[in-house]
């Protein structure tokens, strides 16, 4: 019985030590609607191999589209992107992102930015 209560309390002590010591690690998930609604800010709990898309989904109602074997942001919390108008692109530490955020792996602390911004992108997509 001594052996139960003992291995009990170091489970417990473990288990509260873990939670306090993963308590702190999150990332910052900012959102621009543009002029649709005010922006908002939101922290996402950080999990080793969290993707940029992962984090957004946490704290914001998401649609995705996919073409082949990419995947696109159409709308968030309700705000569509309208095809060669506006549409949704993110940030990294105030950087462009460099990659679909189904791909990219945030580290510990990192500060995400969606934008609701005029679509650079479709044009030239139409024009090939």
């Amino acid at each position: 019985m001594r052996i139960i209560s003992r291995i009990s309390v170091a489970f417990i002590c473990l288990t509260v030590l873990c939670a306090v010591a993963c308590a702190g690690e999150s990332v910052n998930v900012g959102i621009d609607y543009g002029d649709t609604r005010q922006s908002r800010e939101a922290e996402a709990q950080w999990k080793e191999g969290i993707t940029a898309l992962e984090a957004l989904r946490s704290v914001a109602q998401v649609e995705t589209h996919q073409v082949d074997n990419y995947i696109f942001v159409t709308s968030i919390d309700g705000v569509k992107g309208k095809r060669g108008d506006k549409a949704w692109y993110y940030e990294i530490n105030g950087k462009r992102a460099d990659r679909l955020a189904y791909e990219r792996v945030l580290n510990k602390d990192e500060s995400t930015r969606w934008i609701y911004t005029r679509d650079v992108c479709s044009p030239k997509v139409d024009k090939q």
